[in-house]
């Protein structure tokens, strides 16, 4: 509201000074109703985008074909398969290379295969978990000596030192050289596999498969099929690979009596 000549002269000052006073009243509060309808607009656009994702990943979810555990579990031509490969008994594990109970069971499970692979295929599959530095980057190292028939080494020399390189604080991709060049890679080769999107893919396959199966930790481990609870050291996990041995051997209908054969 602006004021005339005459008006001012007509005004004293107090009012004068009272008139400018309401008028920036009155513009201040003009500019916190925008402020509020322009939050508010955010607000509800930010609302309408959240829903609409919510709704797309439902929709999604739902059109996509679920993948049962019998399919996930299935053995891949590419799985690393330490025993019998044509074994009736299958275990499965899901682990990472730099945890620390994965470290713990490592020879375990090595004792199990050494003792009980002639009748037992023991599974390899990565789980590279998110709070490891170097979980994703020792899986590429592990998957590159593969390519090069030498999984199984890698494997060995990084759980047998992960005290030395685990629970660190970044990715350091040169330690694992340094393991590649002790059991003998041809690191150029070891340089371009490590980099590849092939190497990359294989390594998120186990991990997609993990989560698919609910997995959120590691180790994870699946006696022919059917997820079991980490046992509590060597003797209770041979126990229990046992008794699939034993369940495995034994006849689909049972035993055949003799009054059977002869009719």
């Amino acid at each position: 509201m602006e004021l005339t000549e005459q008006e001012n002269h007509i005004l004293t000052k107090r009012e004068r000074k009272e008139l400018r006073r309401q008028e920036k009243a009155r513009e201040e509060q003009t500019r916190q109703r925008s402020n509020v309808r322009k939050k508010w607009t955010k607000r509800i656009a930010l609302a309408l985008v959240i829903a609409g994702s919510i709704g797309g990943f439902f929709w999604y979810e739902s059109g996509r074909p679920k993948v049962s555990t019998d399919e996930l579990l299935t053995v891949a031509a590419d799985d690393w398969i330490k025993g019998n490969k044509d074994a009736s008994v299958t275990l499965v594990e899901y682990f990472d290379f730099e945890c620390e109970a994965c470290g713990a069971y490592y020879p375990v499970v090595k004792r199990l295969a050494e003792e009980l692979g002639n009748e037992v295929r023991f599974v390899n599959r990565y789980f590279p978990l998110p709070g490891h530095k170097n979980s994703m980057t020792s899986a590429l190292a592990v998957e590159a000596a593969g390519r090069q028939g030498k999984y199984w080494e890698m494997h060995n020399i990084l759980f047998e030192n992960q005290r030395d390189w685990g629970e660190r604080q970044a990715s350091d991709p040169k330690i694992f050289e340094n393991y590649a060049r002790q059991i003998g890679l041809d690191m150029e080769r070891y340089g371009k596999d490590i980099a590849s999107q092939e190497v990359k893919d294989r390594i998120e396959r186990d991990l997609r498969a993990g989560q698919e199966l609910g997995l959120e930790g590691t180790p994870s481990f699946f006696l022919n099929g059917k997820k079991i609870e980490t046992p509590r050291g060597y003797e209770a996990f041979k126990t229990l690979i046992q008794s699939a041995i034993s369940e495995s051997s034994k006849p689909l209908n049972g035993p055949t009596s003799s009054n059977a054969l002869n009719e």
